[in-house]
C-alpha cells in the first residue's frame, strides 16, 4: 500500500465479509418442541471464504425412527456407540455459535434455531439469545415470489437456481448442508446486493417480519382452498 493509499479512508467491510456461521441440524423428526438433534454442523465464513467447520454426532436419549435414519443416515447404533454425551454436545454447539460474535445463517432457521433452543432448554442450558438470525430461505421467498413447481423451495432446488451444486450423496448431511447454505447466502449478496448494505440487525429484523408476512399469507391461501371431499 502506498503512502497515498494509507490516507484514503477504506470502506468498512460488510457484516458478511466480517463473518457469519452457517448452521444445520439433522434430527429425529420435525416436531421442534420434542424431537432431538442427532447431528449438527457449523461452518465459519470470513471474507466469503470457509475458514473452519465443526460437526457433532449426539448420543440421543430417544429412538431414532427409521424414516429419519433414511434421510440423514444416522442409526440408533451409530448414535449410541459413536455419539457425544447429549448435554456436552449441546453445550459445545451453543458455545461455538456464540463465541465468534457472528450472525448464524440457517436455511429455514425457524426449524433449526427453534429445535436447537428446545434441545438446549430440555437439558437445562440457555437458549441461543442475542445471536442474529439470517435465513436464506426467507430471503429467497421474499425476493423471488413466483417460483413454479412442486417442492421448489427446498434446499436442493433452491441452490440450483443460484447456480450452486452439491453431490447427490451429500444432501441431508449437516456439514454439507451447512456449507451449501453459506454459499447460498453469498450468492444472494450478489443477486440482491441492496439487502446486504444494511447492518446485520436490520436485516435480521426484516427477515423476521418477512417470515411473519409469509406465514400469514400462506394461512390466508389455505383458508381460500375448497374443502377436500
Amino acid at each position: 500500500m502506498s503512502e497515498l493509499d494509507e490516507h484514503i479512508e477504506q470502506p468498512e467491510p460488510s457484516w458478511v465479509q466480517r463473518g457469519f456461521i452457517a448452521f444445520d441440524t439433522e434430527t429425529t423428526g420435525v416436531d421442534v418442541a420434542n424431537d432431538r438433534i442427532v447431528t449438527a454442523a457449523a461452518v465459519v465464513f470470513i471474507n466469503g471464504v470457509e475458514i473452519e467447520s465443526q460437526e457433532w454426532l449426539i448420543k440421543v436419549d430417544v429412538n431414532i425412527p427409521e424414516g429419519a435414519s433414511a434421510v440423514h443416515g444416522v442409526t440408533n447404533e451409530m448414535s449410541q456407540s459413536q455419539g457425544m454425551d447429549q448435554i456436552q454436545a449441546l453445550s459445545e454447539i451453543r458455545e461455538y455459535l456464540t463465541s465468534f460474535g457472528f450472525p448464524v445463517v440457517c436455511f429455514n432457521s425457524s426449524f433449526d434455531r427453534t429445535i436447537l433452543d428446545s434441545n438446549l432448554e430440555r437439558v437445562g442450558l440457555e437458549p441461543l439469545r442475542g445471536v442474529a438470525d439470517i435465513c436464506p430461505y426467507i430471503i429467497d421467498k421474499q425476493q423471488d415470489k413466483y417460483v413454479k413447481g412442486k417442492a421448489q423451495r427446498r434446499l436442493q432446488p433452491t441452490v440450483a437456481r443460484y447456480g450452486l451444486e452439491l453431490n447427490e450423496s451429500d444432501w441431508h448431511g449437516a456439514l454439507a448442508d451447512s456449507r451449501i447454505t453459506g454459499q447460498l447466502l453469498l450468492a444472494q449478496t450478489v443477486r440482491f446486493p441492496h439487502l446486504f448494505q444494511v447492518d446485520v440487525e436490520e436485516l435480521a429484523d426484516a427477515v423476521a417480519a418477512w417470515r411473519e408476512q409469509q406465514d400469514r399469507e400462506f394461512k390466508e391461501w389455505l383458508a381460500r382452498q375448497p374443502p377436500r371431499e
